[in-house]
């Protein structure tokens, strides 16, 4: 085998190895399950007893990428019934803390995405919320899917070395 075909079945084997789960464009099915795993585990995270108590209300949102936009109603209907839940267009943020529109009661601005598609059945996403200037954040949680589905497995924390 001369140096040449050698080096181009290097390249190709290279150019194979790249393709697979990874570098498919996930269908939307997926990336609609993998927001509303995410966005349910968040929601829950943020409505704690204090503000359930209050009558506080997360407002959902997602970002495809560099665009946020208010959950679809088809996605909110997809999530378990949650009295407490809202698109994000319902609410809004005030210098004091975010609000739900029509009542003014308190609430959690939560936003997913975009995502970040680590393998076929493994997704980060990117996630940011805010209650009030002070206790607002962004994190990235995974999600995987399992034999039941799409799986929130909660934040990933990637810490460096000391």
């Amino acid at each position: 085998m001369t140096e040449k075909t050698t080096l181009s079945l290097l390249a190709m084997l290279l150019v194979l190895a790249r393709v697979g789960p990874s570098s498919a464009q996930p269908s939307v099915e997926a990336e609609d399950a993998v927001l509303v795993a995410v966005l349910s585990q968040v929601a829950d995270e943020m409505i704690d007893d204090t503000l359930r108590a209050e009558g506080g209300v997360a407002c959902l949102s997602i970002d495809p990428g560099g665009a946020r936009q208010s959950v679809p109603p088809e996605l909110l209907a997809r999530l378990d019934p949650r009295p407490f839940l809202r698109r994000g267009a319902e609410c809004e943020r005030r210098p004091a803390g975010a609000v739900e529109i029509a009542t003014d009661r308190p609430a959690v601005l939560i936003t997913a995405g975009p995502i970040e598609w680590r393998e076929g059945d493994d997704a980060w996403v990117t996630v940011s919320y805010f209650r009030t200037p002070l206790l607002s954040a962004q994190r990235v949680y995974r999600a995987v899917r399992e034999e039941s589905g799409w799986v929130c497995l909660g934040q990933v924390i990637q810490m460096s070395p000391s």
